[in-house]
């Protein structure tokens, strides 16, 4: 089982990642990729959604909607110096001059003195120095990479979304991805829970009512509403290092735990990533941290320079692996269900508590939506979750939650396919380092009132390994 990482990686999808000759490199090192809409690139992210699946077809393509996306309207690229002063002005259109930097923020004139306001691929900051009508003067704070690229995203602290219902930008994001093959749907600027909700309803006026709906967490509003978002996501997409500026008191490992304790993947990403070699002294830092709560995933930013693609994709699966099983288990309160489901959350809470008591080598899993494997994963085991599944959204969906190694099974499986088949699963990811003695937890509870399998045991049931 030395290959086995518990946490997941998620490549950001660009140009230079999407050669066929560079992803060949590290296709069997990623668990899904992300396709991140605001980052451009239209016309060919069909293309590089086509290549990821014609090499291997069972990874997950999640779509990232573009939310508030407020961008540069120069058409080149040119220097920047840390202390420059510059004119920012507000622009609906391409501008190709370089003596002022354009925006398309109308508001731009509105905002307060000393905002600070930051271009996300390049890496720059600049402060406020004054406003008049739709231009401001900028002092630059940090230069990155001393360049400034043409269409970049622009943030800054202000920046919100109140709209509580999904926009057409979004409706237009969304029909994209279900159009080009996506698999499961990460909602930007998530500010509530009737933001989620619509993109649900949407899906399910599209043909795509199963379709996994994960709320990027990266605004005001969001945190405001984390509680109520976190209710109706199936999954939560924190920005870490933005979310930290927006409400420093807020600490990442409160909401992750947040998270976890609804059962539910989160997933750690940041737009500030410069995968220059002090990232992967950080990034082992940030991991070292973020194992105590056994996050699901990691989601890294796209790349823009080809050699640092496999180098930084190895060591960052490296350092997982030396962090990710490195914490003690917490003492955890039984989780508290409505009493329509309290059997089935029961039955999820002592499969996890028997691992101990049992010494349980792997856990054998069935889910009809998800819940089971992802509640079962959310209370930290350190064993590997064989799961199976018939619905093909809930296969691309457990490509994300920590632990699970998800296979999609035809509609005629039956519990003794499930152990049959599990055995062999087993053999494989153990690569033969298991002993016939060896303990093995087979779990299935029924997540819904009217379970779609009927002969399954809706219960836990342990067996050696030989005896499977």
């Amino acid at each position: 089982m030395n290959n086995f990482r518990f946490t997941k990686i998620i490549a950001g999808v660009s140009p230079i990642l999407a050669k066929e000759t560079v992803l060949s490199k590290i296709i069997n090192m990623v668990d899904a990729f992300r396709i991140t809409l605001s980052k451009g690139y239209d016309d060919n992210n069909k293309k590089y959604i086509d290549t990821i699946m014609k090499l291997d077809n069972s990874k997950t393509i999640i779509l990232e909607t573009k939310g508030i996306d407020i961008r540069m309207k120069n058409t080149c690229n040119f220097p920047i110096k840390k202390g420059e002063k510059w004119t920012m002005e507000y622009s609906e259109y391409a501008q190709e001059g370089t003596s002022k930097i354009y925006i398309d923020y109308p508001a731009l004139g509105n905002l307060k003195e000393n905002t600070i306001i930051t271009c996300e691929q390049s890496n720059t900051s600049f402060k406020i120095l004054s406003t008049e009508e739709d231009t401001a003067q900028v002092e630059v704070l940090s230069a990155g990479n001393g360049e400034i690229l043409q269409y970049d995203r622009i943030n800054f602290d202000a920046l919100d979304n109140k709209d509580e219902a999904l926009t057409e930008k979004d409706k237009k994001d969304i029909l994209w991805g279900l159009e080009y093959g996506a698999h499961v749907i990460g909602l930007a600027c998530s500010n509530s829970a009737e933001h989620v909700e619509s993109a649900k309803e949407f899906l399910d006026q599209n043909n795509a009512k199963e379709m996994k709906v994960f709320a990027k967490i990266e605004t005001t509003s969001g945190l405001q509403n984390f509680k109520e978002i976190l209710k109706t996501a199936d999954g939560i997409i924190l920005v870490a290092n933005v979310l930290e500026k927006l409400n420093p008191a807020k600490k990442l490992n409160t909401l992750i735990q947040s998270v976890k304790a609804e059962g539910k993947p989160v997933l750690i990403t940041y737009t500030n990533r410069d995968y220059e070699k002090p990232f992967l002294k950080s990034f082992g830092k940030e991991m070292q941290e973020l194992a105590q709560e056994h996050i699901d995933g990691i989601m890294l930013e796209t790349f823009l320079i080809e050699d640092q693609v496999f180098d930084v994709i190895e060591k960052a699966g490296d350092i997982l692996g030396n962090h990710e099983l490195k914490y003690e288990y917490k003492e955890i309160e039984r989780f508290k269900a409505s009493n329509e489901f309290e059997v089935r959350d029961y039955i999820i809470y002592n499969a996890f508590r028997s691992i101990e008591e049992f010494g349980i080598k792997t856990t054998i899993c069935f889910t009809e939506n998800g819940y089971t494997a992802s509640r079962y994963s959310s209370l930290g085991p350190k064993i590997p979750i064989i799961t199976f599944t018939q619905s093909k959204d809930t296969y691309r969906y457990l490509s994300l939650v920590r632990g699970v190694k998800g296979y999609k099974i035809s509609q005629s499986f039956n519990y003794e396919n499930l152990k049959k088949i599990g055995k062999e699963m087993i053999r494989m990811i153990f690569k033969g380092n298991i002993s016939l003695d060896d303990k093995i937890l087979i779990l299935q509870a029924n997540e819904t009132l009217n379970p779609v399998k009927t002969d399954m045991i809706n219960g836990i049931e342990f067996y050696n390994f030989k005896n499977i």
